[in-house]
Formats: C-alpha cells, sequence, structure tokens
C-alpha cells in the first residue's frame, strides 16, 4: 500500500510540474482518465480508508472542485414519486418530471413480441398523473397525464413550450401541446410494436430541433434514429440494432439507442448507444434535410459503462451525460466535452447515484436534474 501511495503522489507531482513543458499524450491519459478513476475506486474502498484521511494529499475534492453541486432539500419534501423515467427544462426554468406512478417495469412487464404484457394491459392506464411541473423552488405547480399512459419513458419540452414523450407500452411518441388550440400529434400504433415507417418498438426519446423538425430515438428493438417533420412526416430514418460488442460494431450499429440530444449549432445530433457505452454523433441536416444521418464521430470512455443518458448545454458546449450499474463502473454524471474528453465527473453529495435513467440541462445552463428509476428521485445540481 506504501508503494501505492507513492505512486499516486509521483503522478500529482507530473500532473502540476513535468519541468514546464508540455504534457506528453501518455502523460495526459494517465492524469485525466487513469488517476481519476483510480482515486475514486481508492475513495469508495474501505480498505483503502486510511489512504484517504484528511492529511492525505489522496484525499479527493473531486465533488468539492466541481462546478456541478447538488442543492440541498430540493424538490419539496414528501413529493411522493413512481420510478422517473424523464426530465426535462422548459424555457421559464420549470422542471418537467415524467415517472410510472404505481406502475414499475419488471422482467414480466412485456412478452416475447415486445407487446405488454396483458396483465399490465388489464390494468389499464396509470391512474396517477404522471407528469409534474415544479418551479425551481421544488414546489408542484401542476399535474397531468392521469389515466393515460402505461409505461412513461422519455419527456423533452421544445422552444415553444411544448411536451414530448415516448410511452414503451403504447410504443408511441406523443406531443402534448402548450396551445390549447392545437390538436397535438400522436406517432405509432396504440400497443402495437413495429420496424416500419408507422410504427416504433418501444421508442426511448424525443429531441426537436428550432425549426420543428424531431428527432426519436426507437430504442430497443429497432436500434434506430427517425426524423419527422413537424406535421410528424417520415425524412429519414437510420440506424440498425445489433448485440455485437462495440469492438466488433459498425458506426450506425445501436445497442438500445436510449437518449438523444442535438447540438443544433454544429449541425449533429448526438445519441448515447447504452449497451455499447458511446456517444454517436450524426448530421442532423438542419439547413440541408438531405444531409442527415451521416455518422461524424464517436465518443467513448472506459468510465462510461453503459450510457443512460445525454443533455447538451450550448451556453458551455458540453454534454452532461449520467451512466447506470454496470460492473466496477462507478455511476456518476459526467461533464464531456465534444472532443470526447471528461471536464468533471459529479454526484449527489454523501450517497452516490443508484439507477440514473435521464438528466437535463436547464436553457440558461444554469441546473442540471438527474431522474432516478431507484430510488425514485429527481436531484438538481446548480453549477
Amino acid at each position: 500500500m506504501a508503494a501505492i501511495y507513492v505512486s499516486l503522489c509521483v503522478i500529482l507531482g507530473i500532473a502540476s510540474t513535468i519541468n514546464g513543458r508540455p504534457r506528453t499524450e501518455d502523460e495526459r491519459v494517465m492524469i485525466d482518465e487513469f488517476l481519476p478513476a483510480l482515486l475514486d475506486r481508492l475513495q469508495n474502498n474501505p480498505e483503502y480508508a486510511f489512504l484517504l484521511d484528511s492529511d492525505s494529499p489522496l484525499k479527493s475534492t473531486r465533488q468539492k472542485n466541481s462546478p456541478v453541486q447538488q442543492q440541498e432539500n430540493w424538490p419539496e419534501n414528501n413529493l411522493k414519486l413512481g420510478q422517473v423515467a424523464g426530465v426535462a427544462v422548459d424555457n421559464n426554468g420549470d422542471v418537467l418530471v415524467f415517472h410510472r406512478g404505481d406502475r414499475e417495469w419488471g422482467a414480466r412487464s412485456f412478452d416475447y413480441n415486445n407487446e405488454l404484457s396483458q396483465i399490465e394491459q388489464n390494468k389499464g392506464p396509470i391512474r396517477n398523473a404522471t407528469i409534474l411541473r415544479l418551479n425551481q423552488n421544488g414546489t408542484v405547480i401542476q399535474r397531468l397525464g392521469a389515466n393515460r399512459f402505461f409505461m412513461p419513458h422519455g419527456l423533452t419540452v421544445d422552444q415553444k413550450g411544448n411536451l414530448w414523450v415516448t410511452d414503451v407500452g403504447l410504443h408511441q411518441v406523443i406531443k402534448i401541446p402548450a396551445d390549447p388550440k392545437d390538436s397535438g400529434l400522436v406517432l405509432g400504433e396504440a400497443m402495437k410494436p413495429g420496424s416500419d415507417s408507422e410504427h416504433f418498438c418501444k421508442p426511448t426519446d424525443v429531441a426537436v430541433a428550432s425549426n420543428g423538425h424531431f428527432f426519436v430515438s426507437d430504442g430497443y428493438c429497432n436500434g434506430r434514429v427517425m426524423k419527422f417533420t413537424k406535421d410528424g412526416m417520415l425524412i429519414k430514418s437510420w440506424g440498425k440494432p445489433s448485440n455485437n460488442p462495440v469492438e466488433f460494431a459498425a458506426d450506425d450499429e445501436l445497442f438500445i439507442p436510449h437518449s438523444i440530444t442535438l447540438i443544433e449549432e454544429s449541425n449533429l445530433v448526438a445519441v448515447a448507444d447504452r449497451e455499447h457505452g458511446r456517444i454517436q454523433l450524426f448530421t442532423a441536416g438542419i439547413a440541408d434535410p438531405n444531409d442527415t444521418g451521416r455518422f461524424v464521430k464517436s465518443i467513448s470512455n472506459s468510465r462510461f459503462g453503459r450510457v443512460f443518458a445525454i443533455s447538451y448545454d450550448p451556453t458551455d458546449k458540453m454534454l452532461y451525460v449520467v451512466n447506470g450499474p454496470t460492473g466496477q463502473n462507478k455511476v456518476a454524471g459526467f461533464t464531456v466535452g465534444l472532443d470526447g474528453n471528461i471536464r468533471d465527473t459529479w454526484g449527489p453529495r454523501n450517497m452516490n447515484f443508484d439507477e440514473p435513467h435521464d438528466v437535463a440541462v436547464s436553457p440558461d445552463g444554469h441546473h442540471v436534474y438527474v431522474a432516478e428509476i431507484r430510488p425514485n428521485r429527481i436531484t438538481k445540481f446548480n453549477k
């Protein structure tokens, strides 16, 4: 153990000096990737606690120095939630939460054809209000979505305040308009999974461009991304499902595209390829719809494990990423540059994330919200 202590101290010294010269690539990898992961491992293993006492130079300052800090006592006390599948923030700073109420996604929720089991269908739609609107103080100011959804999943709010949700039980994408004069939009056939242009199979998320075009990650079965006009006409579909190890997966082979976000100023759409543990960037075709779905680059890091959700913040040009339980990987939030480098890791104080399912950044870039399905909670971070 003494050798470990000395070695890490040497690395820490390298990180700050290197005789005034630029770091080599090997040194950068060692300092920026290996060291933080090792420090996290030490910090969370009681066997090494003696290395991390208050006088040790190895004492992690990740949370102390992180610009992403949890806001205590948020949301309001006694807010009862089911599995929190989705979270989004509108232009007023209100937080939208999509949860499953008394319904849970379990091993027997779907049959072998990916249809919601008859037992689940017989329960009818969830009686609870599945969509909650919270103000920035964490007080619920609106409840909606009761007796409508069967298995909530993704939630997005566009620049006009319209809500876009996906229901993996219904196999549908639904627009809930902010304007009561708007009739809304429903895509997909209720309870009927499929892989043609008229159907989805457990669609996971939606991203909406400023021109009204929207993208759907579809999802657990089809492994594809679909782009539509604002009226719901299909523009293009790309991607294919694959459970190959990521080393053998093509750029457009997706093993559960679980989350999607737009990087509109760069004409990119980013897709969380969950089980492959990577983020795939494709052209979004904002100005030219013909240039849609062309692969641009992949972002991956061994610290990700499985990538559950991503959200882009144009104010600092960063991706905010949450992973999920995967072997030895620490479940955490990551701030990731478009160059693929991890700038920061973050999480709740005095506890760990368990099963993050979605992440959202406020339009002003000041707040990050993480939804979890176990425990059923929503956590606010300030930055």
